[in-house]
This record gives C-alpha cells, structure tokens and sequence, in this order.
C-alpha cells in the first residue's frame, strides 16, 4: 500500500487500521462509582505500568520474571481489575521488588 504524497495514509490503509483498533482491547479505565477496593487495584496495576517504563521492560519479561503466563500480566497492565486480586498484586509487586511497600492512608 503505497503512501500518498502528502504522506497521509490512503483510504485503504485507513479503513485497515479502523478495522485493527475495532478489534484491539486497550486500557479499562476507573469508573466513576469505583469502590476503595477497585481504586487500590487501579493503583497497583498502575504501579506495574511504571515499573515497566522505568525499567523498560516487557510484559512478557516481566511474566518471566514472576513465573506466570503473559496473559496475566497483560490483564495487569491494561487494568482489568475485575479478574484481580489485591493479594495477588501487592505479592508479585513484592516480587519484582522487594522494597516495594503498600501504605494504607485513610
């Protein structure tokens, strides 16, 4: 697919990569009425996200890492706090490092 001369991508182009993001599953956002319990899994898989940008990583090194399946890492970093649990969190946080220390603030 040859680039157009302005160097926009053609109509073809455009209608395929439509077609990819229809079907790409980004990152879940917090909803509104977010409980404590869900805003706390929101921060920890956030805490995963920038271990994997300071230390420029991938999930799937990170998974390595922890010994457990990309896909599970990937719910992670893409936030999907319904399949995840607090104690799973801060255990593989712990994990990737040792320092790492939860602090409840009320």
């Amino acid at each position: 697919m040859a680039k157009q001369k302005n160097n926009w991508p053609s109509e073809s182009e455009l209608k395929i990569a439509t077609k990819k993001l229809a079907k790409a599953k980004g990152s879940a956002g917090l909803p509104p009425n977010a409980d404590v319990l869900d805003k706390t899994k929101y921060a920890l898989c956030e805490e995963f996200v920038k271990y994997c940008l300071a230390h420029n990583i991938s999930q799937r090194a990170v998974a390595a890492q922890l010994d457990v399946n990309e896909s599970r890492i990937s719910e992670i970093v893409r936030y999907r706090i319904e399949k995840l649990t607090v104690d799973r969190l801060v255990k593989y946080l712990g994990q990737l490092n040792p320092k790492f220390k939860l602090s409840v603030a009320s």
